[in-house]
Protein backbone atom coordinates (compact mmCIF):
# COMPACT_ATOMS: atom_id res chain seq x y z
CA UNK A 1 0.00 0.00 0.00
CA UNK A 2 1.50 3.49 -1.05
CA UNK A 3 1.34 6.08 2.44
CA UNK A 4 -0.84 9.04 2.15
CA UNK A 5 0.09 10.30 5.53
CA UNK A 6 -0.75 14.14 4.53
CA UNK A 7 -4.23 12.94 2.86
CA UNK A 8 -4.97 10.67 5.20
CA UNK A 9 -4.29 13.73 8.17
CA UNK A 10 -6.24 16.08 6.08
CA UNK A 11 -9.37 13.84 5.98
CA UNK A 12 -8.85 13.33 9.50
CA UNK A 13 -9.00 17.27 10.06
CA UNK A 14 -11.84 17.89 7.86
CA UNK A 15 -14.08 15.38 9.86
CA UNK A 16 -13.26 17.00 13.15
CA UNK A 17 -14.79 20.25 11.57
CA UNK A 18 -17.48 19.16 9.36
CA UNK A 19 -20.36 16.38 9.95
CA UNK A 20 -20.39 15.39 6.43
CA UNK A 21 -16.58 14.72 4.21
CA UNK A 22 -16.68 14.11 0.36
CA UNK A 23 -13.50 12.48 -0.84
CA UNK A 24 -13.78 12.75 -4.28
CA UNK A 25 -11.33 12.05 -7.06
CA UNK A 26 -10.89 9.92 -10.06
CA UNK A 27 -11.11 6.15 -10.67
CA UNK A 28 -8.16 4.22 -8.73
CA UNK A 29 -7.11 6.69 -6.89
CA UNK A 30 -6.80 5.52 -3.53
CA UNK A 31 -10.25 7.03 -2.02
CA UNK A 32 -11.40 3.33 -1.05
CA UNK A 33 -7.96 2.70 0.53
CA UNK A 34 -7.85 5.63 2.60
CA UNK A 35 -11.27 5.21 4.40
CA UNK A 36 -10.59 1.72 4.79
CA UNK A 37 -8.16 3.23 7.06
CA UNK A 38 -10.73 4.89 9.02
CA UNK A 39 -13.56 1.79 8.96
CA UNK A 40 -13.47 -1.30 8.08
CA UNK A 41 -15.31 -2.52 5.21
CA UNK A 42 -16.53 -5.18 7.37
CA UNK A 43 -18.08 -3.27 9.50
CA UNK A 44 -21.50 -1.97 9.81
CA UNK A 45 -20.59 1.61 9.19
CA UNK A 46 -19.45 0.82 5.99
CA UNK A 47 -21.34 0.63 2.52
CA UNK A 48 -19.95 -0.10 -0.73
CA UNK A 49 -22.26 1.04 -3.03
CA UNK A 50 -20.79 -1.38 -5.83
CA UNK A 51 -21.50 -4.28 -3.63
CA UNK A 52 -25.14 -5.93 -3.94
CA UNK A 53 -25.13 -6.45 -0.05
CA UNK A 54 -24.37 -2.77 0.87
CA UNK A 55 -27.21 -1.71 -1.77
CA UNK A 56 -29.80 -4.00 -0.11
CA UNK A 57 -28.69 -2.58 2.92
CA UNK A 58 -29.86 1.20 1.93
CA UNK A 59 -33.16 0.09 0.73
CA UNK A 60 -34.69 1.66 3.44
CA UNK A 61 -31.41 4.38 3.88
CA UNK A 62 -32.67 6.13 7.01
CA UNK A 63 -33.75 3.25 8.33
CA UNK A 64 -30.03 2.04 7.95
CA UNK A 65 -28.68 4.96 8.81
CA UNK A 66 -29.88 7.00 11.29
CA UNK A 67 -29.07 5.05 14.75
CA UNK A 68 -25.49 4.19 13.48
CA UNK A 69 -22.60 6.20 15.29
CA UNK A 70 -19.05 7.42 14.80
CA UNK A 71 -17.87 7.60 11.13
CA UNK A 72 -19.82 5.98 8.61
CA UNK A 73 -18.47 5.48 4.94
CA UNK A 74 -20.59 5.55 1.92
CA UNK A 75 -18.41 4.45 -0.98
CA UNK A 76 -19.34 4.97 -5.12
CA UNK A 77 -22.27 7.72 -3.81
CA UNK A 78 -23.03 9.00 -7.17
CA UNK A 79 -24.49 5.46 -7.56
CA UNK A 80 -27.65 6.87 -5.10
CA UNK A 81 -27.47 10.79 -5.49
CA UNK A 82 -31.09 10.52 -3.52
CA UNK A 83 -28.49 9.78 -0.49
CA UNK A 84 -27.71 13.26 0.02
CA UNK A 85 -30.90 14.66 1.16
CA UNK A 86 -31.03 12.17 3.84
CA UNK A 87 -27.59 12.51 4.89
CA UNK A 88 -28.97 16.40 5.09
CA UNK A 89 -31.23 15.78 8.02
CA UNK A 90 -28.63 12.89 9.22
CA UNK A 91 -26.34 16.04 9.48
CA UNK A 92 -28.41 18.04 11.12
CA UNK A 93 -29.29 16.06 14.47
CA UNK A 94 -28.02 17.40 17.80
CA UNK A 95 -25.30 15.36 19.42
CA UNK A 96 -23.61 14.43 16.20
CA UNK A 97 -24.22 10.76 16.86
CA UNK A 98 -22.39 9.56 13.18
CA UNK A 99 -20.30 11.54 10.89
CA UNK A 100 -19.93 10.38 7.31
CA UNK A 101 -16.93 9.96 4.72
CA UNK A 102 -18.83 9.82 1.25
CA UNK A 103 -16.32 8.45 -1.23
CA UNK A 104 -17.23 9.14 -5.46
CA UNK A 105 -15.91 10.07 -8.45
CA UNK A 106 -15.28 13.62 -9.23
CA UNK A 107 -17.81 14.15 -11.40
CA UNK A 108 -19.81 17.99 -12.03
CA UNK A 109 -23.29 16.27 -11.26
CA UNK A 110 -21.78 14.58 -7.79
CA UNK A 111 -20.49 17.83 -6.67
CA UNK A 112 -23.87 19.73 -7.75
CA UNK A 113 -25.92 17.38 -6.43
CA UNK A 114 -23.83 17.25 -2.88
CA UNK A 115 -23.19 21.31 -2.87
CA UNK A 116 -27.21 21.74 -3.26
CA UNK A 117 -28.45 19.51 -0.35
CA UNK A 118 -25.69 19.86 1.89
CA UNK A 119 -24.61 23.46 1.62
CA UNK A 120 -22.48 24.42 4.74
CA UNK A 121 -22.80 20.79 6.04
CA UNK A 122 -19.85 19.03 4.30
CA UNK A 123 -16.49 19.73 3.42
CA UNK A 124 -14.81 18.33 0.07
CA UNK A 125 -11.38 16.82 -0.50
CA UNK A 126 -10.28 16.08 -4.05
CA UNK A 127 -7.48 13.64 -5.04
CA UNK A 128 -6.15 13.40 -7.69
CA UNK A 129 -3.25 10.04 -9.35
CA UNK A 130 -0.47 9.22 -7.25
CA UNK A 131 2.11 11.60 -6.71
CA UNK A 132 5.86 10.65 -7.80
CA UNK A 133 7.04 11.40 -3.64
CA UNK A 134 4.25 8.90 -2.66
CA UNK A 135 5.03 6.23 -5.11
CA UNK A 136 8.96 6.87 -5.36
CA UNK A 137 10.81 7.20 -8.51
CA UNK A 138 11.55 3.20 -8.62
CA UNK A 139 7.49 2.89 -8.94
CA UNK A 140 7.37 5.31 -11.76
CA UNK A 141 8.54 3.02 -14.59
CA UNK A 142 6.49 0.06 -13.67
CA UNK A 143 3.40 2.00 -13.35
CA UNK A 144 3.29 3.69 -16.90
CA UNK A 145 4.08 1.03 -18.56
CA UNK A 146 0.95 -0.57 -16.67
CA UNK A 147 -1.08 2.56 -17.74
CA UNK A 148 -1.60 3.12 -14.14
CA UNK A 149 -5.14 5.65 -14.76
CA UNK A 150 -3.73 7.44 -11.75
CA UNK A 151 -0.44 8.30 -11.38
CA UNK A 152 0.40 12.06 -12.58
CA UNK A 153 3.85 12.58 -12.64
CA UNK A 154 5.79 16.01 -11.69
CA UNK A 155 4.54 16.09 -8.44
Amino acid sequence: MIERSSLLSKINTALGRSRIVALVGPRQSGKTTLARQFVRPDSVNYFDLEDPVSLARLEQPMTALQDLRDLVVIDEIQRRPDLFPILRVLADRDGLPARFLILGSASPELIRSSSESLAGRMETISISGFSLAEVGVDAMGTLAARRFPAFVSGK
